[in-house]
């Protein structure tokens, strides 16, 4: 199965996920250079919040992609539902 956004989400994603990573770099290099401790759990958190923005977008694509579709197409509709309600229960 593929990933199913449009190609401007996708970019999107991509422009979201290439900042977070350089934000990663910075944590390291804060880390490097002895910083605050609380400017690194700053830093860390807005990372986390980033991320879970690209969560959240994936799994919308998701939902409106492959789930939607096969529902639609009575096919293996439920499946999907069940693998993404398992993928939810892992994210407490």
């Amino acid at each position: 199965m593929s990933f199913c956004c449009s190609d401007e989400n996708k970019k999107k994603l991509e422009q979201r996920l290439n900042r977070i990573e350089g934000q990663v770099r910075g944590i390291n290099k804060m880390i490097a250079d002895d910083r605050d401790c609380m400017e690194i759990l700053n830093q860390i958190v807005s990372i986390q919040s980033a991320l879970k923005g690209v969560w959240k977008e994936v799994v919308r694509s998701h939902l409106l992609g492959h789930i939607a579709k096969s529902l639609q197409e009575n096919k293996h509709g439920e499946e999907l539902v069940d693998e993404l309600v398992e993928h939810l229960d892992k994210m407490k």
